[in-house]
């Protein structure tokens, strides 16, 4: 396998077998909740299920995206494929929110006109599904939550989150499946659980949506400001003066910024000195880890009549 440049190959190892477990862990998943909707009658282990489809194919996505950012740099994509993963975490965030959508409508109509969604829920089925559920999904997060934060790009962070929701969702289904079972008349917790995945669902969509968003309109990376940039830049030994300074995202792993230097009369080799200074702070201080600085030679001070 390959390895990127500018840093994101770090970890590109373990993202990779990571989300493959996910996808693994997903399909045993889905056979699980299928066959405990189809002989509990919940609503809400049916929600979970079917959202299951979603997880498989974001997870799926997911690991195809960072695939495709093997390429690397080509002559066609002299920045690599790395916009791929914005698109995967865009589909993983509208896959979400049109679950929590059609599955929040069920269980809130469920609620206002009584009843139940299939008949009444056998909550040992409901929780002989649940059980197994929960294990495998703590299982997936703690391997990809263990992923160092620094390499955890907008996609990746796309999944965890979407398993950290998933095992929330889990607890719902025990709940309801511990209640049912003392109170198997109250049929009415089994779709008050399906509302509670739905809001959980939608919840978690939008910030996916928005971080995407930042992304695609070049905004400056959350937690960066320009003028600590600017300050940081200023306070390396023989910069005098620091503008048209950009930052962006190609995706959340690459950081890149451009910026013109004003410096001192120095030679070429003092020069490249400077800018591996500039360029080890702005990675290790703010996580950017491709800057491009234009040098310019900084304004010599006006002469005064003592000068001549």
């Amino acid at each position: 396998m390959p390895l990127l440049p500018h840093g994101e190959g770090e970890a590109e190892g373990r993202v990779l077998r990571g989300l493959r477990l996910a996808v693994d862990l997903s399909i045993v998943i889905l056979l699980v909740e299928v066959v405990g909707a189809l002989f509990s009658r919940s609503l809400a282990l049916t929600a979970d299920a079917v959202h299951d489809l979603p997880d498989l194919l974001a997870f799926g996505v997911s690991w195809g995206a960072l695939r495709g950012t093997e390429r690397g740099v080509t002559a066609e994509a002299t920045y690599g494929s790395h916009r791929l993963e914005v698109v995967a975490s865009l589909a993983n965030a509208g896959l979400i929110l049109g679950s929590g959508l059609v599955f929040g409508y069920l269980g809130g109509r469920t609620i206002l006109v009584g009843g139940s969604f299939a008949g009444p829920v056998n909550a040992v089925w409901l929780l002989a599904a649940a059980v197994p559920t929960l294990v495998l999904r703590a299982v997936n997060l703690g391997v990809l939550g263990r992923i160092p934060g620094r390499v955890r790009d907008l996609n990746l962070r796309s999944v965890v989150v979407h398993l950290a929701s998933d095992v929330v969702i889990t607890g719902a289904l025990l709940v309801a499946g511990g209640i049912l079972l003392l109170r198997p008349g109250f049929h009415w917790v089994d779709d008050a659980a399906a509302l509670a995945i739905a809001v959980v669902l939608v919840a978690e969509s939008l910030p996916l949506f928005r971080d995407a968003w930042d992304v695609l309109g070049e905004r400056i990376p959350r937690g960066i400001l320009v003028g600590d940039v600017v300050k940081t830049a200023l306070s390396v030994p023989g910069v005098a003066e620091v503008h048209d300074v950009h930052v962006w995202s190609l995706c959340p792993t690459l950081v890149c910024m451009t910026a013109h230097v004003s410096v001192r009369n120095m030679s070429v080799e003092e020069w490249g000195a400077v800018a591996a200074t500039l360029r080890g702070r702005m990675e290790s201080e703010y996580g950017i880890l491709h800057a491009v600085f234009e040098v310019e030679a900084a304004p010599s001070p006006p002469r005064g009549p003592l000068d001549a």
